[in-house]
């Protein structure tokens, strides 16, 4: 086994007392850090996290290649100790990735149910625009304009009708229905429809 000068000794004890002042003040930086986290909404505090944590990553695998470069016993402790720390740090990585992935699974459903109270406004409120693509007497085809937010359905004595898209303008719709048209999904017997107070109106003019 190599024999430690005096000099390497007291470097070696330089460098590690170094570190942790260094590992100190990156301490109290992250206590800092997590209570303005505190006061964010959710989603900020996850990307802060993961910021926080990339770069606790980073600090001690620099710390780990400096030790690495040492061949004493006391490296190897250190070594040992630094590795079980980083491995800790990469399962919180990967766990504030999960979250973060939730978090927006969560915005997108949120927005959904934005989108879906402004058009039930919209059509409680103005006249709108939509286009008819079926009428059928399949009671099912009621249940879907409350699983999307874009669909109306209008029923009489006999059939159930089905229209796709909620537009404020009549020329909006119109460009809809041609969109539709060319695309080749549907053919020219779909038409657009005017409905008020959620009650349908009339059928509009092509254009």
């Amino acid at each position: 086994m190599k024999v430690l000068k005096d000099e390497d000794l007291l470097s070696l004890h330089y460098q590690i007392e170094k570190s942790e002042i260094k590992q100190k003040k990156l301490e109290d930086l992250l206590e800092i850090e997590a209570e303005k986290l505190r006061r964010t909404r959710k989603s900020n505090r996850l990307f802060g996290s993961f910021s926080v944590v990339f770069l606790l990553l980073a600090v001690f695998l620099i710390a780990n290649a400096f030790y690495s470069n040492k061949s004493t016993s006391k490296k190897s402790q250190a070594n040992s100790k630094y590795a079980q720390e980083i491995l800790a740090l990469q399962n919180e990585l990967n766990i504030a990735k999960n979250e973060l992935e939730i978090l927006k699974k969560e915005k997108a459903t949120s927005k959904e149910i934005q989108d879906l109270y402004l058009y039930r406004s919209l059509i409680s409120r103005d006249t709108v625009f939509s286009v008819q693509i079926k009428a059928a007497n399949n009671k099912k085809i009621s249940s879907i304009s409350q699983k999307f937010t874009n669909t109306l359905v209008y029923s009489d004595a006999s059939l159930y009708k089905l229209s796709l898209g909620i537009f404020e303008t009549l020329s909006e719709a119109q460009d809809f229905r041609k969109t539709l048209i060319q695309s080749g999904i549907l053919d020219k017997r779909i038409f657009v429809i005017s409905y008020k107070d959620g009650k349908r109106i009339r059928i509009e003019d092509y254009r």
